[in-house]
């Protein structure tokens, strides 16, 4: 049985990829774009009645018959800076030189390739290394958290859905990372900064950023890299809420990437 949210699609093409993000990250196993509607099928009963909350939409659970696990045949792998992400399914890389990553699209991440996943993870690959300790806001399926533990951090996932907790610890699992991964159910605004850490990583939309931003900067993370925001007034928005210069800045497709890396040995602001 699958619970299948519907969803009339947005009026432009940059809020429609916004939205479409959005259900990948909320656990959707398969998405479908028509004309005039968005269709995202869930195995969880409760995630998909949030979503379809979240978005104006309506849910209804459908048989396993009717075709929406065809997606699988569809999932691919690919790289994204020193990643190579794929399903369970496809082999590893063969030439040993990119770091594994193994998603299943069954656990809450689906493709996975919409380009702000693939640009967090091409900058965080330069930014995170041995003995970190990261986290994590808005850490979804656990995709950028599970990757940084690779790197050999020590990582904090925060989310507010609790269905993300299985999630990111079912994906922790299959990539050998359990004991590095802490996922913790909670809103992004109640972190607290009593141990700050070396990293903190935030790939959301600009909505959020904004309703997030003060928490985040009483943090006072050394390296700030934030995502899910398109190139032109959004990025220069998210610059003005954390208070920071970026240092570096990726983009593909419209969406960018800021980091903001005060350096490692300064005192805090």
């Amino acid at each position: 049985m699958h619970h299948l949210v519907t969803i009339v699609r947005p009026g432009n093409d940059s809020t429609t990829e916004l939205l479409v993000d959005d259900l990948w990250r909320a656990g959707a196993v398969g998405v479908e774009e028509t004309d005039r509607l968005i269709r995202a099928a869930f195995t969880d009963t409760g995630t998909a009645a949030s979503v379809a909350l979240r978005h104006s939409g309506w849910a209804e659970d459908v048989a396993d018959t009717t075709g929406l696990d065809s997606w699988r045949d569809h999932a691919a792998d690919y790289r994204a800076g020193r990643f190579h992400v794929r399903p369970p399914w496809i082999d590893p890389d063969p030439t040993g030189r990119f770091v594994d990553l193994v998603i299943d699209p069954g656990h809450a991440f689906g493709s996975g390739s919409h380009p702000t996943t693939r640009l967090m993870l091409t900058a965080l690959a330069e930014h995170i290394g041995p003995g970190d300790c990261v986290v994590d806001l808005g850490t979804g399926s656990g995709v950028l958290a599970i990757a940084a533990a690779r790197l050999g951090a020590d990582v904090i996932g925060i989310d507010l859905d609790p269905a993300a907790a299985p999630a990111v610890r079912a994906n922790a699992i299959a990539n050998g990372v359990s004991e590095r991964v802490d996922v913790r159910i909670s809103n992004i605004a109640d972190i607290s900064g009593d141990e700050p850490p070396d990293v903190a990583l935030l790939n959301v939309t600009i909505d959020i950023h904004e309703s997030v931003a003060l928490a985040v900067q009483r943090l006072d993370v050394p390296i700030l890299i934030v995502a899910g925001i398109l190139d032109g007034e959004q990025a220069e928005r998210a610059a003005r809420l954390y208070g920071r210069v970026p240092t570096d800045r990726l983009g593909e497709d419209g969406w960018v990437v800021l980091v903001f890396d005060r350096g490692r040995n300064s005192a805090p602001t």
